[in-house]
């Protein structure tokens, strides 16, 4: 009787640990899907409980891993990486990182704007803020796309959703937006 017992606690847990680690790992299956195919995915990372990775648009090869920031337009994704070696320009017609100086990568992509970017958004912008299914405060800024780019091919994706809120500098000029208690 006491090993039954055992036996049906060692099930009821290891049920628990199971439907526990699915529920978890679950938020590791946000993607999008770029204007140029390419695809953006959150991978599980032990050491960082999730990176941001781009993907070729087949959807399976890996071509950058752990992105801190990202400019793109119809055909290009400039990375800003953690991990430095995926940092750089990755072209979505040949499925591969673009070889050759910066400098000439920015002039041939377009996607170079001073410190900003010219793709769909006029700033870098973090790939965890493009996820199907954000929400605010997780989205980028309204004010951060790039609608008069008319060389943007698909102005469906200006429609995604975005936060309306004040733009990045005015939020910065006040403290952050955090309310003066003094007063």
């Amino acid at each position: 009787m006491l090993f039954a017992s055992l036996a049906a606690t060692f099930v009821f847990v290891g049920a628990l640990l199971t439907i526990f680690m699915l529920g978890w790992t679950s938020r590791f299956r946000d993607q999008v899907t770029l204007p140029n195919g390419m695809v953006l995915v959150r991978s599980f990372d032990w050491s960082r409980s999730g990176r941001n990775d781009l993907l070729a648009t087949n959807g399976v090869d890996t071509l950058a891993r752990d992105i801190e920031g990202i400019c793109f337009d119809d055909r290009y994704v400039l990375v800003q990486s953690y991990d430095w070696q995926s940092t750089g320009l990755y072209d979505a017609e040949t499925n591969g990182r673009v070889r050759m100086d910066y400098a000439e990568a920015m002039r041939m992509s377009g996607l170079s704007h001073g410190s900003g970017c010219d793709g769909y958004y006029t700033r870098w912008v973090g790939p965890g803020l493009l996820y199907d299914g954000n929400t605010v405060p997780f989205l980028p800024s309204c004010s951060a796309r790039n609608v008069e780019n008319e060389a943007l091919r698909d102005r469906d994706w200006f429609g995604r959703p975005c936060d309306p809120g004040p733009p990045l500098a005015e939020r910065n000029r006040d403290g952050g937006g955090i309310p003066d208690s003094s007063q």
